[in-house]
């Protein structure tokens, strides 16, 4: 039996497919008032009659905060997959991103050690490998290193993710995959999806920054397969391809046929709109369009390597643009 946090979310719906599509029995957490429609839309986005895969789902009442509905929920289970976490970059959530990303993977890591699981895999993010030197190549080794510049994300999944490294001092088997930025199609207007929506609206403004990009169901499969493994305590970074955002932006609008992005933003300027913002944000309560920490992002120029995760297990990440193709025939068939 497997558990699954976060099943509603990018990752974990897509995770819940693989593994009842490969036969596994599955509950997943589900907390109070919420409904899996967000998830049965993704299995419906494969093929038809993967209503029968959702329907094999366990949905299990808890909450990552809440001890006692994760122990209840680990009743009878061999295997924890913990993708749930709070994404932001605004600063006013830091508090909650703290609670879920560090205080409920604790509560994670505690619940697994008590109820004797014998795996648990951790989704964690390159934001907890810290800020490299310029030009510098990050992968597993990279250490953290305080600074104001941290945004609270990775801030918060660098705590959650000692979580994870104390289970495994106590006696839990257990990895980690820091993806890169993750490329699929859910159905939430939020995260990677509104960079999709700007782009089919042809939006012509691009940064200098570089990241990594990786698709969601390269994310997934290497979670199983390490899973499957015999590897514990280690770490892998997850990532296909390093690009810039106007490389990235370019890829994008020639499978959509729009106009690649022609007008190169400013940081300072970008930095002091996002703080105008930020104020607006704080005198009308509202959220802002905008931060500080979002312009941090987008200007930043960070290179990874999965090259361990390569060396480790035989595996060929998605090219981007093939990335990009699925997500947007996804988003397409959603709109029908």
């Amino acid at each position: 039996m497997i558990l699954v946090t976060g099943g509603t979310g990018l990752v974990g719906s897509y995770l819940l497919y693989e593994l009842t599509r490969k036969g596994h029995t599955v509950k997943a957490l589900l907390r109070p008032g919420n409904r899996p429609y967000q998830t049965r839309k993704i299995f419906n986005c494969f093929s038809s009659g993967n209503e029968q895969l959702i329907d094999q789902v366990e949905w299990v009442e808890g909450d990552v905060l809440d001890p006692f509905s994760l122990n209840q929920a680990m009743q009878g289970v061999d295997y924890v997959y913990h993708c749930a976490a709070v994404i932001s970059f605004n600063p006013r959530e830091l508090k909650q991103m703290i609670a879920v990303n560090v205080e409920g993977t604790a509560n994670v890591v505690n619940a697994c050690l008590e109820n004797g699981i014998k795996k648990l895999c951790h989704v964690s993010s390159i934001a907890s490998l810290g800020q490299a030197e310029k030009g510098e190549m990050i992968d597993e080794n990279a250490k953290w290193k305080t600074s104001r510049t941290n945004s609270g994300y990775a801030i918060s999944k660098y705590g959650g993710e000692r979580e994870v490294w104390r289970g495994i001092e106590e006696g839990l088997n257990a990895v980690i995959v820091n993806p890169s930025i993750i490329i699929g199609a859910g159905c939430h207007p939020k995260a990677t999806n509104q960079l999709f929506h700007n782009i089919e609206n042809f939006i012509p403004f691009y940064t200098s920054g570089v990241n990594g990009y990786v698709d969601v169901r390269d994310v997934v499969n290497a979670m199983i397969l390490l899973m499957e493994s015999t590897i514990t305590g280690k770490r892998f970074v997850l990532n296909s391809e390093n690009l810039s955002l106007r490389e990235f932006f370019t890829i994008a609008a020639d499978i959509l046929g729009k106009p690649h992005p022609r007008i190169a933003l400013n940081g300072r300027l970008l930095g002091l709109i996002a703080w105008l913002d930020e104020m607006r944000g704080r005198l009308t309560a509202s959220r802002p369009l905008l931060t500080r920490e979002n312009v941090r992002a987008a200007m930043a120029k960070s290179y990874y390597s999965a090259d361990k995760f390569r060396s480790t297990i035989e595996f060929t990440f998605t090219p981007i643009q093939d990335c990009l193709r699925e997500a947007f025939r996804i988003l397409e068939g959603n709109k029908k």
